[in-house]
């Protein structure tokens, strides 16, 4: 079946508005990262937006914390304001009760809590700089606003499994019960960085990853405590989202299309102005489309953005018609090939 190369904008957008983050966490790429680290402007925000007039979702968010941003509920009040579903993810470290209170009036419609263990000594492994019991007491008050305004916002805990913290998540459904969290999204890590010519700086990385990484001789254990995991769910009435534990079966048939269906279906830029792929790529050192404001984000092009079409130009660009054409083969890109979205056991 043919593939178009220059498919419409999206429907959907992951936006970064902020390139850096108050944590280390162990596997993120965030402060190695060898692109540039900037925050968006809301003026160019606004106009990103305007470029978009049929995008129905928007994901605020990408490598780095957005709540280190300072205007973050005023792009989520902009785009709400325009019929647009606003989603984001957070460390939650740097909740107040004041921005509480922000996440149900900004127009907000999904936070996830990034949580990775039940107890302080696996959490904190993973989360370096991060405090598992100042997480908890924000946690309490994100739900406490969600419930005193009777508020529909929707609020869910992603885990990234790890042979380090997969026996704890019966205990986590435990914890999240009881802070009335009613969602938990388990993910496998997701890439492991083996692709050739990786940044020097992303090597201790890809090492921490290659060991952290459910092993062959760990999936017997992991489905057992998936089953478990199953049973516990279901009698506190928390929704589970578990990954595959082994790729995808492929089938010998001629595929219908390609493989994965980021770069057609979700559109992602970096607070740089960089559109990525996708999500998983992370960073425009690895692979990028190009920038939408102008060469290597210094500034808009002539007019603007909105003027130039900058985004557009860049979805339909060369890079971009390129890394499709060569991502619906048989045999995947080499940033694709260990993508753990890209196997279906993500």
């Amino acid at each position: 079946m043919p593939v178009t190369l220059t498919p419409t904008l999206p429907r959907f957008a992951q936006i970064e508005p902020i390139g850096r983050c108050n944590l280390a966490c162990r596997m993120c790429t965030v402060n190695e990262r060898g692109d540039a680290v900037t925050e968006l402007s809301i003026g160019r925000f606004a106009e990103l937006l305007d470029q978009m007039p049929g995008l129905e979702e928007l994901h605020l968010q990408g490598l780095g914390e957005p709540m280190l941003h300072r205007s973050f509920f005023e792009m989520v009040q902009m785009a709400s304001a325009r019929g647009i579903r606003v989603s984001t993810n957070t460390n939650l470290t740097l909740l107040t009760p004041e921005r509480a209170v922000r996440c149900i009036t900004s127009g907000l419609a999904s936070i996830s809590v990034s949580l990775d263990g039940a107890s302080a000594a696996v959490y904190e492994a993973i989360r370096r700089k991060a405090s598992f019991a100042k997480v908890l007491r924000n946690l309490g008050r994100l739900v406490d606003a969600r419930d005193a305004a009777g508020s529909a916002l929707a609020v869910r805990a992603v885990m990234v499994l790890m042979r380090s913290n997969l026996d704890e998540l019966p205990a986590l459904l435990r914890l999240l019960h009881a802070y009335r969290v009613p969602e938990l999204l388990v993910q496998r890590l997701s890439n492991d960085l083996a692709q050739p010519q990786l940044p020097v700086r992303y090597i201790a990385i890809r090492d921490y990853v290659e060991d952290a990484e459910l092993r062959a001789d760990d999936l017997e254990h992991a489905r057992a405590v998936f089953d478990e995991a199953r049973r516990l769910a279901a009698e506190l009435d928390v929704a589970l989202h578990l990954p595959r534990l082994q790729p995808r079966a492929t089938s010998p048939e001629p595929r219908d299309g390609p493989r994965c269906r980021w770069p057609w279906d979700q559109l992602y830029l970096t607070a740089a102005g960089e559109m990525l792929p996708c999500c998983m790529v992370a960073t425009a050192d690895r692979v990028s489309f190009g920038n939408v404001f102008g060469s290597k984000g210094a500034g808009p092009t002539p007019g603007g953005a909105s003027a130039a079409g900058g985004l557009v130009e860049r979805w339909h660009g060369d890079a971009a018609q390129a890394f499709r054409a060569a991502l619906a083969e048989d045999e995947p890109l080499a940033v694709c090939r260990s993508c753990a979205l890209y196997h279906g056991t993500f």
